[in-house]
């Protein structure tokens, strides 16, 4: 009888050790699985219930690095959350995580970064470069198997690019994106900058193909090289405007 409750005891410490200690490159196998090998952590460092990793895509954009403590108290509602955790600095992400049975959820969550990290996601032979900054703030997100649900919206502050080898001045740029079981619906707008822009796109849900419209009007002082460019990607319209279609 001592015998088996010694072993018990050590089975039971054992366990306990692996589920304290559980290295945080357990969160990295499981944002790979989970989006399908496009998202992972790097560098991953402490343990799954307080350490720190950087986000980074699998075409080599390095997002941001994280930092996460666990919330033991949401246990009592029968869900598992983790405090996103930053310094005042950029990049940087924070929020709330949470893991329940009606999905993953994103609260409070807000990125700081600039917009050159998005640059290796983009088409090099179509955009060469990227500047300016980029806040992306998402107050309640809902991600399961069904879609994904709540509003996302952003602002790119002196948003600049190069296009076609072309250097194109944005001003600001926002949009803002609300999704829903029947799909998604995102508006862009722009202040300021070479031209103006007026985006409206709809993202349906399986099987049903995406569509939208981003409208680019010219401003007094665009470039003629820029003009040449819209001219030979857009649509004119009756009133100076391109149109750029997804169908």
């Amino acid at each position: 009888m001592r015998t088996f409750l010694k072993i018990f005891l050590a089975l039971l410490l054992i366990a306990v050790a692996l589920i304290v200690f559980a290295p945080a490159s357990l969160l990295d196998r499981g944002l790979d699985k989970t989006s399908r090998g496009q998202w992972r952590l790097a560098e991953t460092s402490g343990t799954l219930w307080n350490g720190s990793g950087m986000l980074v895509h699998a075409q080599g954009a390095v997002l941001t690095p994280l930092r996460w403590r666990f919330e033991p108290s949401a246990l009592l509602s029968g869900a598992a959350r983790w405090r996103l955790l930053a310094d005042e600095t950029t990049p940087r992400l924070t929020g709330v995580l949470t893991f329940s049975r009606r999905g993953i959820g994103l609260d409070g969550l807000s990125l700081h970064t600039s917009a050159a990290v998005l640059q290796p996601l983009l088409p090099p032979e179509m955009i060469q470069a990227m500047e300016g900054a980029l806040v992306i703030d998402a107050p309640a997100l809902l991600l399961n198997e069904k879609g994904q649900e709540g509003r996302i919206s952003g602002r790119w502050q002196n948003a600049q690019m190069v296009f076609q080898e072309i250097p194109v001045d944005l001003g600001n740029v926002s949009f803002n994106v609300d999704s829903g079981q029947q799909g998604s619906h995102s508006i862009i707008k722009n202040e300021g900058g070479a031209v103006s822009l007026d985006g409206d796109f709809q993202t349906g849900i399986p099987g049903k193909p995406a569509r939208g419209t981003l409208k680019i009007t010219p401003r007094p002082d665009t470039p003629e090289a820029l003009l040449q460019l819209l001219s030979a990607f857009g649509q004119p319209d009756a009133q100076g405007s391109y149109l750029l279609e997804m169908k």
